[in-house]
């Protein structure tokens, strides 16, 4: 986004206040604003051109600063279904005049276009009118002190009337107009037709059934041919809209001749004109609407002119000065707070040195120096000896009492015990026994003493000595107690 188009949506803000939507419609044009009781419902063309039929109906009601949505019949555009371009999407406004060339009578430089996409197809459908008549009402409305916001077809409003419909047919005629047959797909216009031999009145005592006969069958042929075309889009409804033509009795003649389901387009009595309806709906009117009042169509305004750069650079000097003044009182308040702070270091400063003789003299003396010395080895004397102390264990405290008291209780007639060697580390028996076996069975009854419960072997001999006695030796070591 350039820097213009950021200052055209700032002032675009100040000047559309309000919107006004006009219907522009062969006999008259329709307005749509609530909010602006002078402004007529519906103002007749009296042989003028609808440009100055409607700067006449805004110049009477005294509008200023609005902005006009207006719709255009059919009859002031031309519409084309051609293959989509082969350009990005923003460009196809530059793009769809060279491509409808072949198809208009007008200079490409002279028209202006828009298009959608078709549902189900690499086809768009184009709308061009000449770029004559839009300048001249956005001159003319500019003079009056109004905008020109859009300029769209009634097609983009019809799709729209129904809300809950997304899918249906229509059949429309707006006075002093032709009878149309739209088919609309998503919203969105996907074929439209002129019925130019049928004539109105279809109803009514003027009225023909010969020409309610040809009119169901070009409708049925038309619904026939969507239906080909239009594969799985249900078009089973025909909505219709007719000025001047009775719509109960023109929809019970049409649901005797045509396969598809007939209904009005709107359920208010009395009818409306389709100038009023379009008007009522024009709020459901989306941004991406087709428009033919395009960025390229808008005047240019210069926004770079000197009274503008004067009170730009009065402003940038007026935030300069705001900004001097601001940053001068924080300086000031920091110079103040940068005094106190040296003020503090000084008092620190002194109370620093004050604490610095209070320590000079609280030195300790030599002979204090010296008894503290003698302490420490005392201390240290009697932490060796407690260490020395704590070096002998429980069984070291309580005797060996209790051991040779639980070896007495093991006693046993094929077990003789010869030594018993016994130290804080080691703990050695030697012995005799009446067969091999009977010394691992006697080590396993340890288990069932106090004092021997815990005591692991390291190394057992079992042997014989001269007098063919079996022997036996057990190394151990103390172990948990």
């Amino acid at each position: 986004m350039t820097l213009d188009d950021v200052i055209k949506k700032l002032t675009r803000k100040s000047s559309q206040k309000h919107t006004i939507s006009a219907v522009v419609q062969p006999d008259a044009i329709y307005f749509a604003s609530a909010a602006v009781p002078a402004l007529p419902e519906r103002s007749t063309l009296d042989g003028h051109s609808w440009q100055q039929a409607l700067c006449a109906a805004v110049r009477k009601a005294g509008l200023k600063g609005v902005t006009l949505d207006v719709v255009l019949h059919s009859q002031l555009y031309q519409s084309y279904q051609i293959d989509q371009p082969a350009v990005p999407r923003e460009e196809w406004t530059a793009a769809l005049p060279f491509l409808l060339k072949d198809l208009i009578s007008e200079k490409v430089t002279e028209v202006v276009a828009d298009a959608h996409p078709l549902t189900g197809s690499n086809k768009v459908q184009t709308y061009v009118m000449t770029k004559a008549p839009i300048l001249e009402l956005a001159d003319s409305l500019e003079k009056l002190g109004c905008h020109l916001g859009r300029m769209v077809p009634e097609q983009e409003v019809w799709a729209h009337c129904l809300p809950e419909q997304a899918h249906f047919l229509l059949l429309q005629r707006s006075q002093g107009g032709h009878f149309k047959l739209d088919a609309f797909v998503d919203k969105q216009c996907n074929f439209q037709r002129t019925l130019r031999g049928i004539v109105a009145p279809l109803t009514g005592m003027a009225s023909s059934m010969l020409q309610l006969d040809g009119l169901a069958l070009e409708l049925q042929r038309s619904i026939d041919y969507l239906s080909s075309q239009l594969k799985g889009i249900p078009l089973h409804q025909l909505h219709i809209c007719c000025d001047g033509e009775d719509h109960a009795e023109l929809i019970s003649g049409l649901n005797e001749r045509l396969n598809v389901k007939v209904f009005t387009l709107s359920d208010e009595v009395p009818q409306e004109l389709s100038g009023q309806l379009l008007a009522r709906h024009c709020r459901h009117l989306p941004d991406s609407a087709v428009n033919f009042y395009q960025q390229q169509l808008k005047p240019q305004k210069d926004h770079f002119t000197l009274a503008n750069v004067c009170l730009a650079w009065g402003g940038v000097a007026l935030i300069m000065l705001a900004v001097a003044v601001v940053y001068h009182f924080r300086l000031s308040a920091l110079d103040q707070q940068v005094a106190e702070a040296k003020a503090l270091a000084a008092q620190r400063d002194k109370q620093i040195s004050t604490l610095k003789q209070q320590v000079a003299q609280h030195q300790p003396s030599a002979e204090k120096l010296a008894a503290v010395a003698r302490l420490k080895k005392e201390i240290d004397a009697k932490q060796e000896s407690l260490a020395a102390i704590n070096q002998f264990d429980h069984s070291q405290q309580v005797g060996y009492s209790g051991v040779m008291n639980a070896l007495a209780k093991l006693a046993r007639r094929d077990i003789s015990l010869r030594q018993i060697d016994m130290t804080p580390q080691r703990f050695d028996i030697e012995g005799l026994a009446r067969d091999a076996e009977v010394v691992p069975s006697w080590i396993a009854e340890f288990q069932s003493e106090l004092h021997l419960t815990g005591r692991s072997f390291d190394r057992l001999v079992i042997g014989r000595n001269d007098d063919d006695v079996i022997t036996f030796e057990l190394k151990t070591q103390q172990g948990a107690k």
